[in-house]
């Protein structure tokens, strides 16, 4: 037995490891090989148990970066976040990068439209009085500065949260002149 080996022994396989791990959620195939590094796993075992999941598609980071998108899409966030996060969850940029496009272009996201409906709710409040429309909060720097917070902490890039901004001032001119 050589020194490492000498350690902990595992009574599982790698790969029954991996498959305990995968039975709760889907996850990367980089969060897999640190769970099994953690174990305790050699190297070869590890590389293994990997390919294997992979070949059965029980590991698909490609997959998981477009469920990815479709999760942080319902939550209101923008494709930027989930670039990010993916990237920190070991996937590598070129299957984060077509996961996005296509996910944006399957499900036709339009990021502004989605910026600006967040924007919106931060501008408008509703009235007290029933049946009456929202009542527009006055837009100054600090409500720009807080929407221009807000959109950039869920994702959204730099050129949809300018147009937004200068959506809302604008709307807030027109609403102003009535």
């Amino acid at each position: 037995m050589s020194n490492t080996d000498k350690g902990k022994t595992n009574k599982k396989t790698a790969l029954e490891t991996a498959y305990a791990f995968l039975a709760s959620r889907m996850r990367t195939a980089a969060e897999v090989r640190k769970y099994l590094e953690g174990k305790e796993y050699s190297e070869d075992e590890i590389t293994d148990a990997i390919n294997e999941l992979i070949g059965m598609r029980y590991l698909d980071d490609y997959l998981y970066a477009l469920r990815y998108y479709e999760y942080n899409h319902e939550k209101k966030r923008g494709v930027l976040r989930a670039e990010r996060e993916l990237m920190e969850k070991g996937i590598d940029r070129d299957t984060v990068l077509n996961a996005k496009e296509d996910f944006l272009y399957e499900h036709k996201v339009d990021e502004f439209e989605d910026a600006l409906d967040i924007a919106l709710k931060e501008v408008f409040v509703s009235s007290d009085i029933y049946g009456e429309p929202p009542v527009m909060k006055t837009v100054d720097d600090r409500l720009i500065a807080k929407i221009a917070r807000k959109l950039e902490g869920k994702g959204f890039s730099k050129g949809d949260t300018f147009r937004v901004l200068d959506s809302i001032r604008r709307e807030a001119e027109e609403y102003g002149d009535e």
